[in-house]
């Protein structure tokens, strides 16, 4: 994604997750020693990979040029029921291992982890890959 899509944000970053919220007019005085985690959540620290948030790609995956794995819904099913698959077709504009975008013709769903041209790991959030599973039928 092209950082200049997100000059109107600032990123609030903890130890293991940062939040992108839209930059204001003015400065906002932030409370000593208790702050409320506010903004979208857009990337955790998880096994040493910057995982980017369902929330996130859902909002901005779009802008993406690389790591976008194009899937059939029923394949993105698959992967969501047996939370294992073989990357459908060619791998090419995605750095592996690292997490991709997974998009249907019309939707961007989420993120998988994808560790070689052999492995695609489900990463969606669980009530996602419950739905999903549901709607294959298993």
């Amino acid at each position: 994604m092209d950082e200049t899509n997100f000059y109107d944000f600032d990123v609030l970053a903890f130890s293991r997750q940062a939040f992108l919220f839209r930059r204001q007019n003015h400065p906002v005085k932030w409370p000593e020693r208790s702050f409320v985690r506010c903004g979208l959540p857009f990337v955790r620290n998880v096994a040493g990979y910057l995982k980017p948030t369902t929330a996130f790609v859902q909002r901005f995956g779009h802008l993406a040029r690389k790591n976008v794995l194009r899937m059939e819904l029923n394949e993105v099913c698959e992967l969501a029921t047996k939370g294992e698959l073989m990357p459908p077709g060619p791998v090419k504009d995605i750095e592996v291992p690292g997490y991709v975008i997974i998009k249907t013709a019309s939707q961007i769903l989420g993120v998988a982890l994808i560790l070689d041209e052999k492995r695609l790991l489900n990463r969606f959030p669980k009530a996602m890959t419950q739905a999903l599973s549901r709607l294959s039928g298993q």
